[in-house]
């Protein structure tokens, strides 16, 4: 099993010549080939083509400082929400689980175009959740959680909202008019996986005040 998934890492790598890899990297072939030495298993991921020695790109980010950083950043935080997740599962009688084990079909995210304040996106959520309730809540149960966030880069407040309708016939025509009602902002969509924990990264920060709520024209089931 471990031969044939290197296999298969093998055959999906883009490979360049030990030429255009230096170039790429910017170091000495004697730099390259010590790498090489210390670190057999990545060796062994190079390969010989007509008497070429072949490297995968994807071995330049070992050469970076700033790559690897960015790199173990990522599976650090992807290690915190797996962390958080396991401990809120553990909790069946955390909101965190509750939610997770819910159905939902939808995970958007709302970025307003204009500086909104908790507040103001408190409003909107709510807002939009009405307006859906008006066209379609006596043909579907229509659920929604959201929790606000700032940004990180500029000033102002986002939202990111879970969203569940069962008449699967309406998913289509209910993203529409979520598109419709937020006309001035930019609307990130996709439909909802449970393995991707989208619901324990929302509440990553706690569930208080104005940062969250949940709607529903039939929570009590």
């Amino acid at each position: 099993m471990e031969f044939l998934c290197l296999l298969i890492t093998k055959i999906l790598m883009k490979y360049v010549e030990v030429k255009k890899f230096l170039k790429l990297i910017n170091k000495s072939k004697s730099t390259l080939y010590r790498f090489y030495r210390k670190n057999e298993d990545l060796s062994n991921e190079t390969k010989k083509k007509r008497h070429k020695r072949m490297i995968p790109e994807i071995h330049a980010k070992y050469f970076n400082s700033e790559l690897m950083h960015e790199e173990n950043k990522v599976l650090c935080q992807k290690n915190q929400s797996m962390r958080n997740l396991i401990d809120c599962l553990v909790d069946k009688e955390s909101l965190q689980a509750r939610l997770w084990y819910m159905d939902w079909s939808y995970f958007i995210t709302v970025a307003y175009k204009s500086e909104r304040n908790k507040k103001s996106c408190f409003k909107m959520m709510h807002g939009c959740y009405y307006y859906l309730i008006d066209k379609y809540g006596t043909e579907t149960d229509i659920r929604l959680f959201f929790t606000t966030e700032p940004f990180v880069n500029r000033k102002g407040y986002h939202n990111h909202f879970a969203l569940y309708v069962s008449n699967a016939k309406l998913h289509d025509e209910v993203v529409k008019a979520v598109q419709s009602y937020f006309s001035f902002d930019r609307v990130d969509y996709g439909k909802y996986d449970r393995y991707q924990a989208g619901l324990f990264y929302m509440s990553k920060e706690g569930l208080v005040g104005e940062d969250w709520d949940i709607l529903g024209n039939n929570l009590s089931e």
